[in-house]
Protein backbone atom coordinates (compact mmCIF):
# COMPACT_ATOMS: atom_id res chain seq x y z
CA UNK A 1 0.00 0.00 0.00
CA UNK A 2 1.87 3.15 -1.25
CA UNK A 3 1.28 6.68 -0.45
CA UNK A 4 0.48 9.00 -3.40
CA UNK A 5 1.45 12.88 -3.12
CA UNK A 6 -1.05 15.19 -2.89
CA UNK A 7 -1.87 16.64 -6.22
CA UNK A 8 -0.53 20.27 -6.14
CA UNK A 9 2.77 19.29 -4.45
CA UNK A 10 3.92 16.98 -6.87
CA UNK A 11 6.10 19.46 -8.74
CA UNK A 12 7.70 20.63 -5.30
CA UNK A 13 8.41 16.73 -5.05
CA UNK A 14 10.29 16.32 -8.08
CA UNK A 15 12.04 19.53 -8.78
CA UNK A 16 12.51 20.89 -5.08
CA UNK A 17 11.38 24.38 -5.49
CA UNK A 18 7.86 26.06 -6.42
CA UNK A 19 7.50 28.38 -9.63
CA UNK A 20 5.46 31.69 -8.37
CA UNK A 21 2.61 32.59 -10.50
CA UNK A 22 1.62 36.09 -10.95
CA UNK A 23 -0.87 37.34 -8.61
CA UNK A 24 -4.07 37.86 -9.90
CA UNK A 25 -5.48 41.45 -10.59
CA UNK A 26 -8.85 42.92 -8.76
CA UNK A 27 -10.28 42.55 -12.56
CA UNK A 28 -9.47 38.80 -12.87
CA UNK A 29 -10.72 38.31 -9.50
CA UNK A 30 -14.05 39.92 -10.18
CA UNK A 31 -14.64 38.21 -13.41
CA UNK A 32 -14.20 34.64 -11.73
CA UNK A 33 -16.44 36.16 -9.02
CA UNK A 34 -18.98 36.64 -11.82
CA UNK A 35 -18.33 33.59 -13.27
CA UNK A 36 -19.07 31.73 -10.42
CA UNK A 37 -22.20 33.50 -9.38
CA UNK A 38 -23.46 32.75 -13.36
CA UNK A 39 -23.09 29.23 -12.80
CA UNK A 40 -24.91 28.75 -9.52
CA UNK A 41 -27.51 30.69 -11.57
CA UNK A 42 -28.10 28.64 -13.84
CA UNK A 43 -27.45 25.79 -12.15
CA UNK A 44 -30.50 26.74 -10.27
CA UNK A 45 -32.45 27.17 -13.56
CA UNK A 46 -31.60 24.52 -14.97
CA UNK A 47 -33.16 22.48 -12.31
CA UNK A 48 -36.34 24.52 -12.00
CA UNK A 49 -36.62 23.90 -15.54
CA UNK A 50 -36.35 20.49 -15.51
CA UNK A 51 -39.11 20.61 -12.48
CA UNK A 52 -41.30 22.90 -14.42
CA UNK A 53 -41.11 20.14 -17.66
CA UNK A 54 -42.03 17.60 -15.65
CA UNK A 55 -38.73 15.33 -15.55
CA UNK A 56 -37.73 13.35 -12.38
CA UNK A 57 -35.83 15.68 -10.22
CA UNK A 58 -35.50 15.62 -6.50
CA UNK A 59 -37.34 18.43 -5.01
CA UNK A 60 -34.64 18.73 -2.11
CA UNK A 61 -32.07 19.46 -4.96
CA UNK A 62 -34.37 22.42 -6.82
CA UNK A 63 -34.88 24.13 -3.28
CA UNK A 64 -31.45 23.72 -2.71
CA UNK A 65 -29.96 24.99 -5.59
CA UNK A 66 -32.41 28.18 -5.20
CA UNK A 67 -31.12 28.68 -2.04
CA UNK A 68 -27.72 28.83 -2.78
CA UNK A 69 -28.49 31.39 -5.63
CA UNK A 70 -30.43 33.29 -3.59
CA UNK A 71 -27.29 33.44 -1.13
CA UNK A 72 -24.88 33.88 -3.29
CA UNK A 73 -27.11 36.85 -4.70
CA UNK A 74 -27.54 38.45 -1.52
CA UNK A 75 -23.69 38.25 -0.97
CA UNK A 76 -22.74 39.93 -4.52
CA UNK A 77 -25.10 42.68 -3.60
CA UNK A 78 -24.01 43.28 -0.08
CA UNK A 79 -20.56 43.38 -1.37
CA UNK A 80 -21.59 45.83 -4.11
CA UNK A 81 -23.19 48.09 -1.49
CA UNK A 82 -19.55 48.14 0.68
CA UNK A 83 -17.67 48.69 -2.25
CA UNK A 84 -19.76 51.54 -3.53
CA UNK A 85 -19.60 53.04 0.10
CA UNK A 86 -16.11 52.45 0.58
CA UNK A 87 -15.67 54.66 -3.62
CA UNK A 88 -18.17 57.43 -2.14
CA UNK A 89 -16.44 57.73 0.98
CA UNK A 90 -13.04 57.83 -0.69
CA UNK A 91 -14.54 60.11 -2.64
CA UNK A 92 -15.22 62.85 0.02
CA UNK A 93 -11.85 62.62 1.39
CA UNK A 94 -10.45 66.49 1.65
CA UNK A 95 -7.32 66.29 -0.83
Amino acid sequence: MGIEPIQGLGALAQTGSVTAKPAAGFADLLGQAIGQLQAISDNANEKVTAMAAGQNVDLADVMLALQAESMAMSLATTVRNKAVEAYQEVFRMQM
